[in-house]
């Protein structure tokens, strides 16, 4: 009775195919899969069953399925969950996603919680580049247009750019920046002292400066990352002494540190925040 039963509801799923113009077992198929994808969670038979109002037994057929092309697979508890093929499908989406445009509503939030302006750059050819930016809501802003190229030395900005880039493209790209402005007192000087500051950068997480782009002006930088672990983008705020002061940089950089952590969990599920 149960065979004729499934055969008779094989039929009707081939009759509505042909009304449909569709492949109905296929997105049966793929509705399973999409409960496995939001539960977000290993799942028994029985509760999958209950989850989409199927009978275990028509529910069975079409999850052996997924398994049998990697799309599910069975736990050493009789669960089921995603399998490799699933993954690697959340993997090229990512890859294929403009990061940019989903770190905005964070962008936004350190705005709105430093009050502070905000610039974000990219690595080109020859250096780092302003892709976007934002002002504050104070009465003096400090603008930096979009397309404007920020110096690797004396920007917090160019410095974290520099640091994370290969030493063979940075290198005669700084002794540039060196042989064009000889100016005493200058921090990092030479490729020894980059190397020790990178050291730093590195460690830290971010990069900051105080003055040493523009008296009064100060900035801190984080880095974001793509699925892949490269540099993606740099979000920078910059502010003056009394919008972002020196002596309250470090409850800046927290912050900042604590909304790249968030940024870093969105792409590298691994990364714990």
């Amino acid at each position: 009775m149960k065979i004729n039963a499934y055969m008779q509801d094989e039929t009707m799923n081939v009759e509505e195919e042909k009304l449909q113009g569709g492949v109905q077992s296929l997105e049966v198929g793929l509705t399973v899969l999409d409960a496995l994808t939001e539960h977000n969670a290993p799942m028994m038979l029985k509760e999958l069953s209950e989850v989409l109002s199927m009978h275990p037994a028509k529910v069975h057929r079409y999850v052996v399925s997924l398994i049998r092309k990697g799309y599910a697979q069975q736990l050493s508890d009789g669960r089921y969950s995603l399998g490799e093929r699933a993954h690697a499908f959340g993997v090229n989406a990512l890859k294929r996603t403009d990061m940019l445009e989903l770190t905005q509503k964070y962008i936004a939030q350190i705005q709105q919680h430093l009050n502070c302006s905000i610039h974000v750059s990219k690595w080109f050819a020859d250096g780092a580049v302003v892709v976007q930016s934002l002002e504050s809501n104070h009465v003096f802003n400090i603008i930096t247009r979009v397309g404007s190229r920020m110096p690797l030395l004396k920007s917090a900005t160019g410095r974290l750019h520099a640091c994370l880039q290969p030493e063979y493209i940075i290198k005669p790209l700084l002794e540039k920046e060196w042989a064009s402005s000889a100016k005493a007192g200058q921090y990092p000087a030479n490729w020894e002292e980059f190397l020790q500051l990178k050291e730093k950068i590195l460690q830290q997480g971010y990069a900051s400066v105080t003055g040493d782009m523009m008296a009064g002006i100060h900035a801190v930088a984080i880095p974001v990352y793509n699925f892949s672990r490269q540099l993606d983008h740099v979000i920078t705020c910059i502010g003056t002494e009394d919008q972002l002061p020196a002596d309250q940089m470090q409850q800046a950089i927290d912050y900042l540190l604590g909304i790249q952590q968030q940024i870093d969990a969105l792409f590298n599920p691994q990364v714990a925040v």
